[in-house]
């Protein structure tokens, strides 16, 4: 038979296995937390370069549930007309650059013999 001293410490060596472990993994937790904030703080500076630099004059609709229907409707037009208006402008881009290639003086190359 095994002595009462034993057991308890065979109880004292569980409880500090158990807290280790658990500093371990808080340990391991935090040291995450803080790579995600780092992560989110890059993220942040990126999504504001890109806002400047696509036209901050394109703001976020904001919620509309005490607005009135009329100005959320103009408001969603006027969005409506300016993605349009990009749209048509890329795709005049588009076309403009396909009539350069495609009208290239194939006279004028040299070929190789």
């Amino acid at each position: 038979m095994i002595a009462w001293w034993v057991w308890v410490l065979i109880w004292f060596g569980l409880v500090l296995l158990l807290l280790g472990t658990l500093a371990y993994f808080v340990w391991r937790l935090v040291k995450r937390f803080f790579v995600l904030l780092e992560d989110a703080e890059q993220l942040m500076s990126k999504t504001e370069l890109l806002d400047s630099a696509t036209g901050a004059d394109d703001p976020r609709p904001l919620n509309a549930i005490l607005e009135d229907s009329a100005e959320v409707r103009r408001g969603f037009h006027a969005r409506m007309d300016r993605r349009a208006n990009r749209k048509h402008a890329r795709r005049q881009a588009r076309i403009q650059r396909a009539k350069m290639i495609t009208t290239a003086d194939i006279d004028l190359k040299e070929w190789p013999t």
